[in-house]
């Protein structure tokens, strides 16, 4: 006679996991306590068979035994262990490092990071040597999963100095998606001209659309940022839904040269530059402002980095295509 046992082991493992509990959320105590930093697999491996360890008071007995880390109380020499948080930075990258966990002969992004957990950290993507501005730090791998897929198109957006003058064609060519020695053009792109008279060039309407900055106008694509303003940096220009630009980084732009703003969904080698190298542009300075819906602290100074708040990591994770709103350094 044939008997069917899988009821009866399904019921064997429900009896087997306390009420409430997940199988999918449990992980090996040894691997919990060193992801927590109590010590490498080794070490935590001797806490737990010298009795240092306890789970929901019991005296744990082998490194491979299953903890829930949301839901049991885990004890070393009778002090409780917290879940690990995995940590993400917010890096203001200044020119002359390279995006990089480590290399024989360059200065890398982690060799700014002055923490502990710093040998953990990557870097979401790069940015170029010679490319400042907004960097993501992170231990995450699925966070930098998610921004970085080619299939979720995160926009990244940029400030650039740019030689040459506004040029309503190139913006065309932005938008329309440009050849850049791919065997596919690049993907529509915004981009915004800020002159040296302080407007802003955009491809809406019928020919070149020239806008004066201003503190007070509703329609125009660049706003002054008002000293006191509410939830606003002194002297910043806010480019409305990308980011804002500091005056010294505007004072960059000399004669015979005019300032950008370009924001793109993709992360091809050297894009930008290539952009409007295949205008005859030459790119000569470039500063990343944000990425998806997190934008660079403007309070942050080249080589400066800060813990992402909650509030900008649910962003990343939840609206990355949100516009992300600036408020007063604290």
């Amino acid at each position: 006679m044939h008997l069917d046992m899988r009821p009866v082991r399904t019921a064997y493992i429900e009896a087997a996991l306390p009420q409430g509990k997940n199988m999918a959320d449990q992980i090996r105590l040894d691997r919990f306590l060193a992801d927590a930093g109590i010590g490498s697999r080794a070490e935590v491996k001797k806490l737990i068979r010298s009795g240092r360890v306890f789970v929901n008071t019991e005296r744990a007995k082998q490194p491979e035994q299953k903890v829930s880390p949301d839901q049991d109380e885990i004890l070393v020499d009778q002090a409780p262990v917290r879940p690990s948080v995995s940590q993400t930075l917010m890096l203001n990258k200044p020119a002359g490092v390279i995006s990089a966990t480590k290399d024989a002969h360059e200065k890398t992004v982690l060799d700014l990071i002055q923490e502990p957990y710093a040998s953990k950290l990557h870097p979401v993507g790069r940015l170029d040597k010679d490319t400042e501005g907004l960097l993501l730090l992170t231990e995450d791998g699925a966070l930098s999963h998610a921004l970085l897929s080619p299939k979720k198109h995160v926009v990244k957006t940029y400030f650039a100095v740019v030689s040459g003058a506004p040029d309503q064609e190139i913006i065309r060519g932005f938008r329309d998606g440009i050849g850049i020695g791919e065997k596919k053009k690049t993907l529509p792109a915004r981009l915004v001209f800020l002159s040296a008279a302080d407007c802003a060039m955009t491809a809406d309407g019928e020919g070149t659309v020239c806008t004066a900055i201003t503190a007070d106008s509703e329609n125009t694509a660049c706003t002054a940022a008002a000293a006191d303003a509410e939830n606003s940096v002194s002297g910043h220009v806010e480019i409305t839904g990308l980011g804002s630009i500091s005056p010294d980084d505007l004072a960059r732009c000399k004669e015979g040269e005019c300032c950008a703003v370009v924001s793109i969904s993709e992360g091809k080698f050297h894009q930008i530059k290539r952009m409007f190298g295949a205008f005859g542009r030459q790119v000569l300075f470039l500063k990343r402002l944000s990425m998806g819906a997190v934008a660079l602290d403007p309070c942050l100074k080249p080589g400066q980095y800060r813990p992402l708040t909650e509030e900008e990591r649910k962003l990343l994770t939840d609206a990355p295509h949100a516009v992300h709103e600036e408020g007063p350094c604290q």
